[in-house]
C-alpha cells in the first residue's frame, strides 16, 4: 500500500510539476536563444550627431538615450516630466560621461506642446546652429490603456491614439526638414525609428469613428483594444512615411518596431488601475513573464539595431523585432490603402496643413 502511494506521488510530481518545469525552462531557453543580438561592429558613426528620444525617462527610452550617449551623440531627452528626467540624466551620467544629455519638455498628449517643443528645437539645435540637422528621431514614448477604460486627451482625442500615434505623427512632420537636412549632408541616411508593438496584430482601426465616440466600447481581456488600435496606426504611419519619403527621392529612412515582452512602468500602473480576469492576472501573465520577459537593455536593442546598423542602410517602411526583418509571411501584411487613408485623415485631426 505504502509502495503504491509512493509511486502514486511521484507520478504525480512528476507531471504536474517536474514536467511543466523543464517544459518552461526550455521553451525559456529557446526564446532567449532566438533573440537578436546588437552587433555594435556594424553601426554607423553617431559622434556628435543630434538624436531625439521621446519617453527617455524611463524603460527603453532612458536605455535608450544612453546607448546613444555612450556612442557619443547628442541626445534630446524629450519628456513630460522634467524632474524624472533630470533624475535620468543623473543615473545615465554614472555610467558613462560620453556625449550630451539635453532634457526638453514634450506631452505628446498636447498637441501644443508638441508644437512648442519642435519650435524650441528648431530655435536651439536646427537651422545654421546645426549644420548637421537631426540624424535620428525616435518615437518611443507611448501609453497603454487600462483595460476598458477610454480617456480623452485636452484636444479631443482618445488618449491612446493621441499620444501613441498623432502626437509622434506631428512631430514627425514638424521635424522632417531637420531630419532630411541630416541625410542630404551624410553619406549615412538619417532615420525615424517607431517604437510600436505585435500587439498591432490586434488592431482594427474604424475610419468613421476613429476615437471610439459612436462605437461601443468592449475591451479585449487580456491587450486592450484601443492600445492594439494604436499599435496598428504605428505600422501604418511607418509604411505611408516610408513611400513618401521614397517619392520625395531624400536620403531618409524610417522603421517600426516591436521590442518584445518588456515590463514597464506605464504597463504597470495600468494594470494596477483596471486588474483583468484572476486567472490571467495570477497564472497566464506570470507565465508569459517568466518565458518571454526581457529586461529593458534587451527591450531596447531592436531600437538600437534599427537607428544604427549598416544592414538596414538600404531599407525602409518595415518592422523588425529581435534585432532581424519581420517578415510579412509571420502577420498580417498592412493594407497600404489603409495607411494612406490613416495618413490623410492625421494631417487632418492635428491640423498640420
Amino acid at each position: 500500500m505504502l509502495c503504491c502511494l509512493s509511486g502514486w506521488l511521484c507520478s504525480t510530481l512528476f507531471y504536474f510539476a517536474i514536467l511543466p518545469a523543464a517544459v518552461l525552462l526550455g521553451t525559456k531557453l529557446i526564446i532567449k536563444k532566438l533573440r537578436g543580438k546588437v552587433d555594435p561592429t556594424n553601426e554607423v558613426d553617431i559622434q556628435g550627431k543630434t538624436v531625439i528620444v521621446t519617453g527617455a525617462s524611463d524603460g527603453i527610452g532612458k536605455v535608450t538615450a544612453e546607448e546613444f550617449a555612450i556612442r557619443g551623440a547628442r541626445v534630446i531627452m524629450a519628456c513630460r516630466n522634467l524632474q524624472k528626467a533630470e533624475k535620468c540624466v543623473e543615473d545615465i551620467r554614472k555610467k558613462t560621461s560620453n556625449g550630451e544629455l539635453i532634457v526638453m519638455e514634450l506631452d505628446l498628449s498636447k498637441l501644443s506642446s508638441v508644437r512648442k517643443f519642435a519650435s524650441e528645437f528648431l530655435q536651439k539645435y536646427g537651422g545654421d546652429s546645426n549644420p548637421g540637422g537631426l540624424s535620428i528621431l525616435v518615437n518611443n514614448a507611448g501609453i497603454v490603456n487600462p483595460l476598458g477604460v477610454r480617456k480623452v486627451t485636452e484636444d479631443g482625442f482618445e488618449e491612446t491614439f493621441g499620444v501613441n500615434h498623432l502626437g509622434h505623427f506631428l512631430l514627425t512632420n514638424l521635424l522632417l526638414p531637420e531630419i532630411e537636412k541630416a541625410g542630404n549632408k551624410s553619406s549615412d541616411p538619417s532615420r525615424i525609428v517607431i517604437v510600436s508593438s505585435g500587439a498591432h496584430n490586434w488592431g482594427q482601426l474604424n475610419f468613421d469613428d476613429l476615437m471610439f465616440e459612436k462605437t461601443p466600447f468592449e475591451d479585449f481581456k487580456i491587450l486592450p483594444k484601443l492600445y492594439c488600435n494604436s499599435k496598428l496606426a504605428n505600422n501604418l504611419f511607418n509604411l505611408e512615411l516610408a513611400k513618401k519619403l521614397r517619392a520625395k527621392k531624400v536620403n531618409v529612412n524610417c522603421y517600426a518596431l516591436c521590442p518584445g515582452f518588456v515590463l514597464t512602468n506605464i504597463e504597470t500602473d495600468a494594470l494596477r488601475e483596471t486588474p483583468p480576469h484572476w486567472l490571467i492576472l495570477n497564472v497566464i501573465r506570470p507565465i508569459l513573464k517568466f518565458v518571454m520577459l526581457k529586461n529593458a537593455k534587451e527591450g531596447t536593442e531592436t531600437t538600437i539595431y534599427c537607428s544604427l546598423s549598416k544592414y538596414l542602410t538600404h531599407h525602409s517602411g518595415e518592422m523588425y523585432r529581435n534585432s532581424e526583418f519581420w517578415d510579412y509571411s509571420k502577420r498580417p501584411k498592412l493594407s497600404e490603402k489603409d495607411a494612406a487613408k490613416l495618413w490623410e485623415m492625421s494631417e487632418k485631426l492635428v491640423k498640420l496643413n
